[in-house]
């Protein structure tokens, strides 16, 4: 079975950057299979790579390559890391877009990478994902041992994104969480998991959902549960709680931002 390698970047598709990246790969490893995980990242949003990484990686099989270049300090001092998860590995700079694989039950070793063999010349500044990342990702497709790229990192030596704030508490019923994605549809997706609301109750119609002045009562099963432009509550396919609009942008509607607070209350607790 050919090689995967997932791109996600923060390059978009008016220019260049993608296709070039697709074309070092494909010169120096003709068989692999190339998949776009997303190249609509934010401008110099580790944060939203980092969690689209996390939500995908699940379901690619073992063995998958994952370059991933949201980078906003290329060229300077921080370091580029391959980070063997999960049994996949992950390539990408040292800036904490890396930080769901390096939790203690899922990171297995990682390798600040210094190959300088392999990557292309001239070396840009300002261009690691097409100079060294993509034939980097290459040479382990064709078989290339992933101790051979550099040196051993200890994972508590690297960059960690902090987790936003969620506080749960079972014993009066509340958990007070944040917005942590917003897609293209306009969906909030909080940090809230199906597990956590499991936690506080079996019966979802009986918690409240709050965000700014919006409160929402109960779980809808699905987006169009509810009449168009009612906003909704709901377990997106990531097991996370999301907001949403029947046919409608959450995030217009409600002039919502990541990192707004969301809280999830048992009944009419206070």
């Amino acid at each position: 079975m050919p090689s995967i390698i997932t791109l996600t970047t923060d390059f978009g598709l008016q220019d260049e950057y993608v296709g070039v990246m697709k074309g070092v790969v494909a010169g120096l490893a003709p068989q692999v299979r190339l998949i776009d995980l997303c190249h609509s990242i934010r401008a110099q949003d580790i944060r939203q790579a980092a969690f689209i990484l996390q939500a995908a990686a699940p379901y690619f099989p073992k063995g998958t390559i994952h370059l991933a270049v949201v980078d906003p300090g290329v060229g300077s001092s921080r370091q580029l890391l391959a980070v063997r998860a999960m049994n996949q590995i992950f390539l990408g700079p040292d800036n904490g877009i890396l930080t769901p694989f390096l939790q203690e039950r899922l990171f297995e070793e990682a390798i600040v990478i210094d190959c300088p063999h392999l990557y292309l010349a001239p070396l840009s500044t300002t261009f690691h994902g097409r100079d060294i990342l993509a034939p980097v990702a290459a040479a382990l497709a064709t078989g290339a041992d992933l101790s051979s790229l550099g040196t051993q990192a200890f994972k508590e030596n690297l960059t960690k994104l902090a987790s936003p704030t969620l506080q749960i508490d079972r014993i009066h019923g509340n958990i007070a969480g944040a917005v942590i994605h917003i897609d293209h549809f306009g969906n909030l997706t909080t940090n809230i998991h199906q597990r956590d609301i499991a936690g506080l109750t079996a019966d979802p119609a009986s918690i409240q959902i709050f965000h700014k002045k919006q409160q929402i009562t109960g779980l809808a099963n699905a987006y169009a549960s509810l009449p168009d432009r009612q906003v909704l509550a709901i377990i997106g396919s990531r097991g996370y709680l999301e907001l949403a609009v029947a046919n409608g942008n959450a995030a217009r509607f409600l002039g919502a931002e990541v990192n707004d607070t969301v809280r999830v209350k048992l009944g009419n607790n206070s």
